[in-house]
């Protein structure tokens, strides 16, 4: 019985403690009543919005140029007091290998040697569909054929390639640099 007592004499204490909680919390809550409300604060909120990335690919067509002229040298009156300077020759300028080089670029053994590192990614994507083995094979065994006619006719029996887009037609300007 005993324990009984002590038992209940020890909710009584836990009791008045929590009621004397409970009346600081109260008195603590009647406070925060009587405060004016705070001003409401602004507060940026920073939204960040995908970024749309625009892909623009510039086709160089070739351009045929003339070659320049020869500059006119006027005719420089010798004078007495002065003694004529020897004439200072200009470095030759070299002139292209045929005139196929001056419009499609310098010749190359090699095909893969004429294509960038972004038209390579351009072809592979817009003519080779993503293929990269199927433009490997394609090089190698265009790179084996002995003219331009015959890597035409191949590309035509291996491909249905539109010949208006801008890909194909700097497609065969390369296929001219490795075939002349």
């Amino acid at each position: 019985m005993e324990e009984v007592i002590k038992y209940f004499e020890g909710l009584e204490e836990r009791i008045s403690t929590l009621e004397a909680e409970l009346a600081s919390l109260e008195a603590e809550l009647d406070e925060l009543k009587s405060r004016p409300a705070p001003e409401p604060q602004v507060v940026e909120k920073i939204v960040e919005k995908p970024v749309e990335v625009i892909k623009e690919v510039v086709v160089e067509k070739p351009v045929e140029t003339a070659a320049p002229a020869e500059p006119e040298i006027p005719e420089v009156p010798e004078t007495p007091e002065a003694p004529a300077e020897p004439m200072k020759e200009e470095p030759a300028k070299e002139e292209p290998a045929s005139p196929k080089a001056a419009v499609y670029g310098k010749a190359v053994d090699d095909i893969r040697l004429a294509i960038s590192l972004g038209d390579r990614f351009l072809y592979q994507r817009e003519l080779f569909g993503q293929n990269a083995e199927l433009m490997q094979r394609t090089l190698t065994e265009l790179n084996e054929l002995g003219s331009f006619d015959e890597a035409i006719s191949y590309i035509n029996s291996h491909f249905q390639w539109d010949s208006d887009s801008n890909t194909y037609q700097q497609f065969i300007v390369t296929l001219h640099r490795r075939f002349g």
